[in-house]
């Protein structure tokens, strides 16, 4: 799949995150084109774990606004627009959801790199998809792990979450018996 994005405004805050010593990951739709899943992207999903305030100066040159985050099933510490050019760059901090069972951390974990971008983590989008009932999303991803593979690491960390039993039950499906 040949894909040619506007990617722009993504490698510009991402510099300035890498510059600033701010650990990040793409998420979302982007790490969905990443992985050749899909062809077109509505914006860049950046996750991070700064306070925003450090997250703010680092970016101090940009216009930026922010976005109520935390709407019910969300617990997203904060979420931030980068106002550029399209695709635009949201800025998400310490993303969270509610399930059934208790609230569910959705960590900003780097596995990757991609054009210059750390890549998150497809078992923690695959959860994120999952939680918000984005099926075709989540089937992407849960198709993608059971062709490639999934980080063990990664599963384990993610089972310990409150999670609904369906969910629980693929990531299941994903572990290594091998390694059990």
């Amino acid at each position: 799949m040949s894909v040619k994005v506007e990617m722009r405004s993504l490698t510009a805050v991402t510099q300035k995150l890498d510059q600033a010593g701010i650990r990040y990951s793409l998420g979302g739709s982007g790490l969905l084109l990443s992985l050749g899943l899909i062809d077109t992207v509505g914006d860049w999903d950046v996750m991070v774990e700064a306070p925003k305030v450090q997250v703010l100066h680092a970016l101090q040159h940009n216009r930026i606004e922010e976005k109520i985050s935390g709407d019910y099933p969300f617990a997203t510490q904060y979420k931030l627009v980068v106002l550029s050019d399209t695709p635009e760059v949201e800025i998400i901090s310490g993303l969270a959801i509610h399930t059934d069972k208790g609230l569910c951390r959705l960590p900003s974990t780097p596995c990757a790199t991609w054009n210059g971008i750390q890549i998150g983590s497809p078992e923690v989008w695959y959860i994120a998809y999952a939680l918000m009932n984005r099926t075709v999303k989540a089937a992407l991803l849960l198709a993608y792990l059971k062709e490639t593979g999934a980080d063990q690491d990664i599963l384990n960390n993610m089972m310990n979450e409150p999670l609904p039993d369906e969910i629980m039950d693929e990531l299941g499906s994903l572990m290594d018996i091998e390694k059990l």
